[in-house]
């Protein structure tokens, strides 16, 4: 399995590489290599079935966000530039190598050599433009357009080479391009000209992965075959097909049966300790920086939680602690952070959330004159949540409930499917706390996609100027010392204006069959990037 420490080392060491760079032609970054080994065609044997919770609704997601894309079209597709998940370490997926100017104003990336489409067509650096250009050209409404917002241009020199020119300095581009929500690079010659967000190529994608798309059954699965000319490591197996399964249970009940080698979804860790003594079946807790938290509704339109004493008597009230323990079963930690303690650098240690204390909370209240009424509530709250892959989201609520009840606040728990998710937070503001999840790593910049007035992922609409203005410096910097004054200052904000709680820094239980071996989360994972089961193989 992947150690944290790996993996905070990995993103300190390419900072420190970032920032030693002197010109666009001395100093390259060097991938890890891949490639692959000799007679790997002998090797490619089997098939894995996934159990996988979420259906997708297409399979491009550099246009339009749906969560349930990544652990089909990570395996189809390819990054410029990928995060290996067993390191955390950055290296070249379609290129080969990188270097950056002086300034950070530009970056130029050398390609691989001889990458075919899955339909036959070979892979040149006008794919690269292409694509990203397509996705600046749908501007904000596009998912990948925030990591790609400082390009002024592309440029292709030749079929090898792609320069970005960008229009501020930015240390960290790098990580962008290889960010696992990003963007993906298309095939030009078969969207050039066309409808990008509703073409026919994206619920029948063609890319340069170690997968080929074969079939999507509604309401059933989706299969892929082996693209045996992959550049990189594997695959391995000749088929792996990702069976829709909405429900954990089931879920586990197919790997316990041997119908299923893995499931995406993380199962109730109650259930952890009993899988782990299931003949045939291994449970591995991959260190992640995902956290658990809620948000407060901060438009200001609802009468309670637009007040700042309400919201700071609600984090003295909660006690993550107990959620931890009880819903956790203790294999993950209480956030205490209002950031992550797994990037150590950029985490505040003077900002830390308030430790549980309900004398505490209940004295805010009764000051600010929220009194008990007969049946002991002072008012109700409506906690908004939704299904999703983390376990965990849907029974939070039930914690909160409990807690806030302690000092007379009732919560109305209200559950949606997550396709409503948009409808229920973004149009339908009548709400007060809502569900939130998602990783903020494994850059410290990325915890801005929840907190800027500008991202689509900030349903709690919270607006401070001075926080955008920080998540922009933040990147404008490769040196971690000089990019940490403005994650510090953020956090330091976030204490004091309170938009969020955090409830756990969160750990993946990973089920799979021991028939397996090379899941992305373990050592003997190779270059696994964003391709998930690229190098699984059978024992």
């Amino acid at each position: 399995m992947k150690k944290t420490a790996i993996f905070i080392l990995s993103i300190l060491l390419f900072v420190s590489l970032l920032a030693g760079c002197a010109s666009d032609t001395g100093n390259v970054q060097k991938p890890i290599e891949g490639g692959k080994a000799e007679n790997e065609e002998d090797k490619v044997s089997g098939s894995l079935v996934v159990a996988t919770k979420l259906e997708p609704s297409s399979y491009v997601y550099n246009y339009v966000w749906d969560g349930a894309i990544p652990y089909v079209n990570r395996n189809i597709f390819s990054k410029l530039v990928a995060y290996d998940e067993s390191t955390g370490e950055l290296y070249g997926d379609l290129a080969e190598s990188w270097t950056n100017s002086d300034d950070l104003m530009s970056y130029t990336f050398k390609l691989r050599e001889n990458v075919k489409w899955h339909d036959g067509t070979k892979f040149t650096s006008a794919d690269v433009k292409w694509t990203i250009d397509s996705i600046l050209e749908q501007g904000k409404s596009a998912n990948g357009y925030k990591f790609l917002s400082m390009v002024d241009s592309v440029e292709a020199p030749d079929d090898l080479t792609v320069v970005l020119r960008l229009n501020e300095p930015n240390g960290i581009m790098v990580n962008n391009i290889a960010d696992y929500y990003g963007f993906d690079i298309l095939p030009k010659h078969l969207y050039e000209g066309t409808d990008v967000v509703n073409n026919p190529n994206n619920l029948k994608p063609v890319g340069t992965g170690p997968f080929k798309f074969v079939e999507h059954e509604t309401g059933s699965h989706v299969k892929l075959a082996a693209n045996t000319e992959y550049f990189g490591d594997g695959p391995y197996l000749e088929e792996v097909i990702f069976v829709f399964t909405p429900s954990e249970t089931t879920a586990m009940t197919s790997i316990e049966a041997g119908e299923a080698g893995w499931m995406s979804a993380s199962p109730a860790f109650a259930e952890v300790a009993r899988l782990r003594n299931v003949p045939g079946v291994s449970v591995d807790m991959q260190p992640s920086t995902i956290t658990q938290w809620m948000g407060f509704n901060m438009d200001g339109a609802r009468t309670y939680i637009s007040d700042y004493t309400v919201r700071q008597a609600i984090t003295y009230a909660l006690d993550n602690k107990e959620i931890a323990e009880k819903l956790y079963m203790g294999l993950v930690n209480p956030a205490k952070s209002w950031y992550t303690t797994l990037i150590g650098w950029a985490d505040n240690k003077d900002f830390r959330q308030p430790e549980t204390n309900i004398e505490r909370a209940n004295s805010l209240l009764d000051e600010a004159g929220y009194k008990k009424g007969s049946d002991g509530y002072r008012f109700e709250l409506t906690y908004r949540c939704f299904p999703t892959s983390i376990f965990g989201t849907v029974e939070i609520p039930i914690f909160v409930t409990q807690q806030l009840d302690k000092v007379g606040i009732k919560v109305k728990v209200e559950q949606y499917e997550w396709a409503l998710r948009t409808e229920m937070l973004d149009n339908r503001r009548d709400w007060d706390l809502c569900a939130g999840g998602g990783d903020r790593g494994p850059d410290a910049s990325n915890f801005a996609s929840f907190l800027i007035s500008t991202s689509a992922s900030n349903k709690m609409r919270y607006n401070n100027p001075e926080i955008d203005e920080l998540f922009s410096n933040g990147v404008k910097a490769a040196d971690l010392s000089e990019r940490a004054k403005s994650y510090y200052k953020v956090q330091e904000i976030i204490a004091k204006d309170l938009p969020m709680y955090n409830f756990v820094e969160y750990g993946v239980p990973r089920v799979y069959s021991q028939a397996y071996t090379g899941f992305f989360w373990q050592e003997d994972s190779g270059n696994s990037a964003n391709h998930m089961v690229n190098t699984v193989r059978m024992k």
